[in-house]
């Protein structure tokens, strides 16, 4: 019982460090946590340069320099995307190494829990600039239709090419050259709406990865909690069972020199009685 408890938490510390993980581990370990924090920092200032192109393009009437601040942000978001990715699977390696090693845990929930937070702040930051965007494409709508309803606006933003509706609008307008740039406006902005869109749908399914490693996260450390539970159990049994092994050899010792002595008891009695009748005759 001793030697399978014994096995059982030598095979609980596999994959982990255990509680006896090197210097040289945990070396490496914490070199790997700082290049994620890194990644983390660089994410982080990609989104506040994100969030400064939105704020200039959406105040930018300049239709080249304009352009040139869209480039800059589909680059940012491009690179912000590998980072992120990145980040998602060296932080799911590093909670493969640390499942049964309580210190590296809190090392990695804490990296986990701070990318999320930067998720989420990107995530703010899409789709209030992306309300913004709608609002400008709107405003610039009713230069051309300043009587057109809601529903009109809405299906002028929403349509992917935007010339059906603004081709009505020129015809019944006489200001056609403020139109023809309403027209401009609107597709560039329904575009860049379509971009944040999908960026945020790649967020959200990137924070939900991040959920699901923290619920496998959790499901490990119940797993590792168990199997603990379950060595110390063993020991504890592995304990017990050597006390009343002991405790029945040390009783059997006992009822060996019990016997011994009734036997020498018994002989001595047969000698003295042998001794009395051989002497009286």
């Amino acid at each position: 019982m001793i030697q399978r408890a014994q096995q059982s938490y030598e095979m609980s510390t596999l994959n982990g460090g255990g509680p006896y993980a090197s210097p040289d581990d945990m070396s490496v370990f914490f070199g790997e946590i700082d290049s994620i924090k890194n990644a983390i920092s660089q994410f982080e200032n990609n989104v506040a340069r994100i969030e400064s192109l939105h704020n200039r393009s959406l105040n930018e009437i300049d239709t080249e320099q304009d352009q040139w601040n869209q480039k800059q942000i589909d680059a940012l978001v491009a690179e912000t995307s590998q980072v992120s990715n990145t980040l998602k699977y060296k932080i799911k390696s590093l909670e493969g190494k640390s499942r049964s090693d309580s210190t590296k845990r809190v090392q990695v929930d804490a990296v986990k829990r701070t990318f999320m937070d930067s998720i989420q702040r990107y995530q703010s930051v899409e789709a209030s600039y992306g309300m913004k965007y709608k609002e400008r494409a709107k405003r610039q709508y009713r230069i051309v239709r300043p009587d057109a309803t809601e529903e009109e606006v809405r299906q002028a933003i929403e349509d992917t090419s935007g010339s059906q509706i603004f081709s009505q609008a020129l015809l019944n307008s006489n200001r056609r050259g403020e139109a023809r740039t309403a027209l401009t406006e609107v597709q560039n902005r329904h575009k860049e709406l379509q971009k944040m869109e999908r960026t945020l749908g790649e967020l959200v399914q990137l924070f939900k990865d991040m959920e699901e490693l923290v619920e496998v996260q959790a499901q490990d450390v119940q797993a590792v909690d168990h199997t603990v539970k379950r060595v110390e159990n063993d020991v504890n049994k592995g304990v017990e069972e050597t006390r009343i092994a002991v405790k029945h050899a040390r009783a059997a010792r006992r009822k060996k020199w019990i016997c011994i002595g009734i036997i020498v008891l018994i002989c001595l009695i047969l000698a003295i009685v042998l001794g009395v009748v051989f002497g009286r005759r």
